[in-house]
């Protein structure tokens, strides 16, 4: 995972956490990315405006680093759901957007899970975004990535 400052379809400078290589169904799975993409579904797991069905989902994740790739995984369900949910093209995967897509909060079918999640955390802990090792329950292990743009 890595930082990125990216321009908005306003052209509003945007902060945003974006995996290095895709996480989910047939992708590379790094420990960093899924630990990241894991907790980001745990945070939404206590969001409580989503359904009931999706937080029962979101939960069952967990935060290991852990993503096997094939069907059938907690990561990839709770991925699946969230892109039902969003109505966006369902491939189990959470891919690293291209240097040419711009951010956004909302997105339409084309647009990357990545900025759902990125949003979901903004939404969750305004605060403290994009600071993610000041936000409750942060995973530790991933802080060298977390607090380098801030050092």
């Amino acid at each position: 995972m890595h930082p990125v400052i990216d321009k908005s379809r306003t052209g509003q400078h945007i902060f945003y956490w974006n995996v290095d290589n895709p996480v989910g169904l047939n992708a590379i799975n790094m420990m960093d990315d899924v630990l990241f993409v894991q907790w980001c579904f745990y945070k939404m797991s206590k969001w409580i405006h989503l359904s009931v069905d999706s937080r029962s989902h979101y939960s069952k994740t967990g935060v290991n680093g852990l993503c096997t790739g094939r069907e059938g995984d907690p990561l990839i369900n709770a991925i699946t759901v969230l892109q039902q949910d969003q109505d966006l093209m369902v491939d189990g995967r959470v891919s690293p957007p291209s240097s040419s897509t711009s951010y956004s909060y909302h997105g339409e079918k084309h647009r990357f899970l990545i900025f759902y999640l990125n949003a979901a955390l903004r939404v969750l802990h305004p605060q403290q975004y994009p600071r993610l090792d000041l936000m409750p329950e942060f995973i530790w292990r991933i802080k060298d990535k977390a607090t380098s743009p801030f050092i």
